[in-house]
């Protein structure tokens, strides 16, 4: 969940910034760029994401650049995508980013994203398991698409448990073959996160054996490839989207009904299902430079790279979009008084 410190850095950060946002306004009023041959792909990991948020709040209409739309089941492989060039901009998880750029990826971070309620990250057990705890789970199997953000927090709730990562018991399955292996008995639990998790909970009788957002709550990332972000006209797309995301991210925390019913549309899935993610997630953006913020990756990139599961070691503060921070405070002022 967000903090009062992420608020109060916020506001303390803001008005040192105003002078430059009516700056970067008139600069941009008096020669905006020509983005008419400029096609941006969006990159979506969950059935919940970018792609669905843009399309029910309106604000992928009228835009000055085509964008196009990339959808994946997890952030590694949204990730590989984006480095391989088929993906612009995106936002999820920070585990699967971090990890690429521990791999050698040109990513940069432009904003995060943080939870204001207690989201649907969790350790799901079929309802007539016996397991109770996350100690627990000792010598029984799970099923985790590795690398995504409950990677990270569920080895974070078998250490404050006192139980080792095993790569024997923990499997690397995606979001429907863990389900699958949940509901078929092939596995004791299933580490996942919303839809997903009100899926097996609405669906498949499926219970919360451990909300993760309780062990270790690491914001989310809004990030592009350097490349794109270093690149005049993709780069002023990119600042133009990311208006328009934190946009339509307001408007899902402001419309659970409404959100609900077009996302149960646009992804397929069940109303009950998508009231209940609804119902548990209010999603704010912050500046990509906020001190917890980086505190909190940088703890994450200490913690694989001494697990042995990071190449190497890496300063997050080198690979965040400082000059983004203008975005992020101008509409979240706007969003403030209209709201």
């Amino acid at each position: 969940m967000a903090s009062n410190a992420f608020s109060k850095t916020i506001f303390k950060l803001a008005s040192g910034l105003f002078l430059t946002l009516g700056l970067a306004g008139a600069s941009w009023a008096q020669g905006a760029p020509d983005l008419s041959g400029v096609t941006v792909t969006v990159g979506t990991p969950n059935k919940t994401g970018l792609h669905r948020q843009l399309l029910a709040s309106g604000e992928a209409n009228g835009t000055p650049y085509k964008i196009e739309w990339a959808d994946f089941d997890s952030t590694p492989p949204l990730v590989e995508a984006l480095r391989a060039g088929h993906v612009d901009i995106a936002a999820g998880g920070d585990t699967g980013v971090l990890t690429a750029i521990a791999n050698g990826a040109k990513i940069t971070i432009l904003a995060g994203l943080v939870e204001r309620k207690e989201g649907g990250s969790a350790i799901l057990v079929r309802a007539d398991s016996p397991l109770k705890t996350v100690a627990d789970l000792k010598g029984k199997k799970v099923a985790l698409p590795h690398f995504t953000k409950q990677h990270y927090q569920f080895a974070k709730a078998l250490d404050d448990a006192g139980l080792a990562w095993d790569k024997n018991l923990i499997l690397n399955l995606n979001t429907t073959d863990g389900l699958s292996a949940l509901v078929n008995g092939q596995v004791d639990a299933f580490v996942v996160w919303d839809p997903n998790t009100a899926i097996a909970q609405k669906q498949h009788g499926a219970v919360i054996l451990q909300n993760l957002a309780k062990v270790v709550d690491t914001p989310s990332v809004l990030y592009a490839p350097t490349s794109g972000y270093t690149d005049p006209l993709k780069r002023a797309a990119l600042e133009d989207l990311t208006r328009r995301i934190i946009r339509a991210q307001a408007w899902v925390n402001n419309h659970p009904k409404e959100w609900s019913e077009q996302v149960a549309k646009l992804s397929q899935i069940s109303l009950d299902a998508a009231e209940l993610q609804a119902s548990r997630s209010s999603v704010a953006f912050i500046p990509a430079t906020t001190g917890e913020a980086v505190a909190g990756w940088q703890k994450e990139v200490s913690f694989f790279y001494k697990g042995g599961q990071f190449r190497k070691e890496f300063d997050v503060k080198d690979i965040v979009a400082k000059d983004f921070d203008v975005i992020v405070y101008s509409e979240n002022k706007k969003l403030a008084k209209t709201n």
